[in-house]
């Protein structure tokens, strides 16, 4: 399910194609017209043709209909004929639409055109954070150089577990769907938990799904707009329209928002009809899994916690590892 603003936006880039196709037509056809005359001629005919098999049509003149229908054809036949003698091509005088198949109105026998869908597609990942579009928050760009090679007590590496959670989300990310499940990110700080979380998004996004991204307070604060009038946008409007119903919602730094019994009911009831109606989400949070329990009630906390697989991000500040290397660079 696409958002709404995705498919206005989408329908006016197609209905802008196709009017500046029709323009640029109707310049051509005004230059070769004013040097072949017999061109508008051909022209002039085929439109008088075209409006008598419509009225031919409705009086049911089936006979009739079919005989204009061969004038039609043995003119095109001529024009056709007569663009090859000038050295032009015969679709000249035609829009030249960007798309042929549905013509640039984005639907093709009642079903939506793959230009439309492409574009969808676009429009959906214009809406996702500036590090998933210049390609910065994407899986080969998840460094495992940064995580520790060095066993823990009776474990891992860190090193080792990250490249085992990369692993797993590729997979989720390749294969997403309907029931492809819940995923819990938790973690310290600067792990690459938002990283991962983006990377999924983004790519997912491309595959054709929709996609909505959000920290935990920024949904809070939009709920609040609107439950209380204090000024809501129509992006928030819309925002609280596709949380529980688009095909991924990423909702990261939870636990960071300020607590309140109107916050935990806006998750609850979004947390709970996306789980109900088995529509996958991925929360990312620095909590862990007592103090999930311990922040919020028994309801969220139920749906967290059996609600998503669980993924503990290992290792060390990212972020202050990278300023440490550019400090000594």
């Amino acid at each position: 399910m696409y958002s709404t603003r995705a498919i206005q936006t989408a329908s006016g880039i197609l209905q802008r194609r196709r009017q500046q196709a029709r323009q640029e037509a109707a310049a051509r056809q005004e230059k070769l017209f004013a040097r072949y005359p017999e061109l508008e001629q051909y022209d002039q005919r085929l439109r008088s043709l075209t409006r008598s098999i419509a009225l031919a049509a409705v009086s049911g003149k089936g006979a009739e209909t079919e005989q204009i229908l061969a004038k039609i054809q043995q003119l095109q036949g001529e024009r056709r004929a007569r663009l090859e003698q000038l050295g032009l091509a015969a679709g000249c005088l035609e829009p030249q639409y960007t798309c042929p198949l549905c013509q640039d109105t984005g639907a093709v026998e009642g079903k939506r055109c793959q230009c439309m869908e492409t574009l969808l597609r676009e429009e959906s990942c214009r809406g996702l954070p500036s590090v998933v579009l210049d390609g910065r928050s994407t899986f080969d760009t998840f460094d495992l150089g940064y995580y520790p090679d060095t066993p823990v007590p009776g474990g891992r590496s860190p090193r080792e577990r990250m490249a085992k959670i990369l692993e797993r989300c590729r997979d989720y990310a390749c294969h997403f769907g309907a029931q492809s499940g819940s995923l819990l990110f938790l973690g310290r700080t600067g792990l690459g938990k938002t990283h991962l979380s983006l990377a999924i998004a983004g790519q997912v996004a491309k595959q054709g799904a929709t996609v909505l991204y959000a920290s935990a307070q920024s949904i809070i604060d939009r709920y609040e707009r609107l439950r209380f009038d204090r000024g809501p946008t129509p992006d928030d409007r819309e925002f609280a329209q596709m949380a529980p119903r688009c095909d991924l919602l990423v909702i990261d730094d939870l636990g960071a928002e300020f607590s309140t019994a109107f916050s935990q009911s806006v998750l609850y009831n979004i947390l709970n009809e996306r789980i109900t109606a088995g529509l996958p989400v991925i929360l990312s949070s620095n909590l862990t899994l007592e103090q999930i329990s311990a922040t919020y009630n028994e309801r969220i906390a139920s749906r967290i916690l059996c609600g998503c697989t669980s993924f503990v991000f290992t290792g060390e500040d990212i972020r202050f590892l990278r300023q440490m290397e550019k400090k000594k660079q």
